[in-house]
């Protein structure tokens, strides 16, 4: 067994223990014990080395796009000959706290995205704000009033054609944006308005799970039908990229 399976493993033994707290920082503390407890160091951003930094830095367009559909190999392990350093561990935050994903796994020969979603109230959802879920990512979603977690596959909850189409909406918007922006400040620039006080607008793109468009969509992740199935398809993704 893997050392990532084997952590999806410990967490399923223990998932009312792993939630045991209200507090998403002490979630997030014991999701690193049980990273640990299964193999994988820790690696602090301000400790790590140059070749590392470099390797972060050229993989990040490809972890943070919305679209992308790879799953990273860790070349860095497989093409350094003094390489018993680049693998089993992880990163937390490596991209910063406001940007995906929560823990980045190195595995020997791949690189694996996982996001922790947490509520410490009855939410039965992950709050997605504007991170869509991607394709070939992990999440884990845990409740502290459930005493509960789940985890699953972007593309297990949202196919590709729909994530393009939820996409193109903010690309249209974006492109608006910008014309208004330029229109705006031509006028201020033409006297045509004062703005003395720095009025101006900003759209905030967020995604959320409703029945809206579908009256059957599955909104709890707990009771959820295919729960199994989800879980079991991270066990296979990840014995897949072994």
């Amino acid at each position: 067994m893997n050392n990532l399976n084997k952590f999806f493993e410990s967490i399923c033994k223990d998932r009312a223990k792993i939630t045991g707290s209200p507090d998403g920082k002490i979630f997030e503390e014991n999701f690193k014990s049980y990273l640990k407890r299964s193999g994988f160091n820790e690696m602090s951003l301000t400790i790590i080395d140059d070749g590392l930094k470099r390797f972060l830095k050229e993989i990040k367009p490809k972890i943070l796009s919305k679209n992308d559909t790879q799953i990273l190999k860790n070349s860095i392990y497989l093409n350094n000959t003094n390489r018993k350093d680049y693998a089993n561990f992880f990163i937390w935050q490596p991209y910063g706290s406001q940007n995906f994903p929560d823990f980045l796994v190195f595995c020997q020969n791949y690189i694996f995205a996982i996001e922790t979603k947490f509520s410490s109230k009855t939410s039965n959802k992950p709050m997605w704000n504007s991170n869509i879920p991607k394709e070939n990512s992990i999440y884990v979603f845990a409740s502290y009033q459930q005493r509960d977690l789940t985890f699953f596959l972007g593309h297990d909850v949202i196919e590709k054609k729909e994530r393009e189409e939820l996409l193109i909406l903010w690309q249209k918007t974006d492109e608006e944006y910008n014309k208004w922006t330029k229109s705006f400040r031509d006028k201020i620039n033409a006297g045509k308005f004062s703005n003395e006080y720095g009025f101006t607008t900003y759209i905030r793109k967020a995604y959320e799970q409703k029945n809206t468009h579908n009256k059957n969509a599955i909104l709890n992740f707990f009771k959820n039908k295919n729960r199994k199935k989800l879980e079991d398809n991270v066990f296979e993704f990840i014995n897949k990229h072994k």
